[in-house]
This record gives C-alpha cells, sequence and structure tokens, in this order.
C-alpha cells in the first residue's frame, strides 16, 4: 500500500510547485536570507521560492511573519522598499 506524501503539489501556470513542510520552508528561507547576506523584500523572497519551484505552507508574507513573532528571522516596514524587509542576525 502507498502512502501519501506530506507535501502537496499543485501546478501554477503550467508548471508544477511542490508546498513544503514547514520544516523545510524554514531552512529555505532562512538559506535564501544567508545567501542573500543582505535585507531581502518580500517579493525577493517570493521570487527565491519560485525559482525553486516551491512554495511556503502559508502565503509567504504571513509565514514570514509568524517567523518574525518565533524570533526566527528579523523583519521591519522599510519605507525606501516600499513594503517588509526580511533578514537574519548573524553572529559577530
Amino acid at each position: 500500500m502507498k502512502h501519501a506524501s506530506k507535501n502537496k503539489s499543485e501546478r501554477r501556470e503550467g508548471v508544477c510547485v511542490r508546498s513544503l513542510s514547514e520544516e523545510e520552508a524554514i531552512k529555505l528561507i532562512l538559506s535564501i536570507l544567508k545567501a542573500a547576506g543582505k535585507p531581502l523584500t518580500t517579493k525577493e523572497i517570493e521570487e527565491e521560492t519560485r525559482k525553486r519551484l516551491v512554495q511556503c505552507p502559508d502565503k509567504t508574507p504571513v509565514f514570514l511573519n509568524r517567523l518574525r513573532l518565533k524570533g526566527i528571522v528579523k523583519g521591519q516596514l522599510s519605507p525606501e522598499r516600499r513594503g517588509w524587509i526580511w533578514w537574519i542576525e548573524t553572529k559577530s
């Protein structure tokens, strides 16, 4: 008997996009922010996840805000960049 996969896939614009588990999504967001080495906007993070053909468990802004409330990422509204920016604290 085959077991159903925990991860869902959906077709978006003719491309199959895999929905990540919360743990996978946290790891991905942290790796994107670490690789960038600078704060990224919500839109930039969404573009990076789209390139990898994956999506966060919730809408990206909601998921990022949940990570902010848990202290996993930092975030604030940036008038200069016209939206929220997100980053991780690096240990010196």
